[in-house]
């Protein structure tokens, strides 16, 4: 199931340069948002998460940054957020974690979605033993 997952956003990272990295305190934090129509029905089913033209998945990696400069190495983290479209709507995210060993660790959330809008998305992440990592962006959103 990893390598599905893992390759959907690959592809989906790959694709759109849609991913959004902030470094700090010795971590680098990844969020990629994609359309939840990415997942196959069987991973959506698996994970609880609807396959839908209206709803977006945010995903949420926190690495450790290593000596060598290169991120690494999944951290747990608590992930909390929300995010608001243009009308000034706002919903609470809420992140599943998905831990699948090996150093794969990573948080999902969905999110309601129209085609071509603009959401403003803020995170708040605090990766295990650190302090909070305050993320805000705005996220161009497409749907298939």
């Amino acid at each position: 199931m990893r390598q599905i997952i893992a390759a959907l956003l690959c592809c989906w990272t790959l694709s759109t340069h849609a991913t959004e990295i902030v470094r700090e305190q010795g971590f680098e934090v990844q969020i990629q948002p994609f359309p939840s129509t990415f997942l196959t029905q069987d991973v959506a089913s698996t994970y609880g998460f609807e396959r839908s033209r209206r709803q977006a998945l945010i995903n949420v990696v926190v690495l450790k940054v290593q000596p060598d400069g290169q991120a690494r190495g999944a951290v747990p983290a608590s992930v909390t957020g929300f995010s608001k479209n243009l009308l000034g709507q706002t919903q609470t995210l809420t992140f599943r974690e998905i831990d699948e060993g090996d150093e794969a660790i990573y948080y999902l959330a969905p999110v309601r979605v129209t085609s071509e809008e603009e959401i403003q998305i803020a995170l708040e992440v605090i990766p295990a033993n650190a302090k909070a990592i305050d993320i805000n962006f705005k996220h161009q959103v497409y749907v298939d």
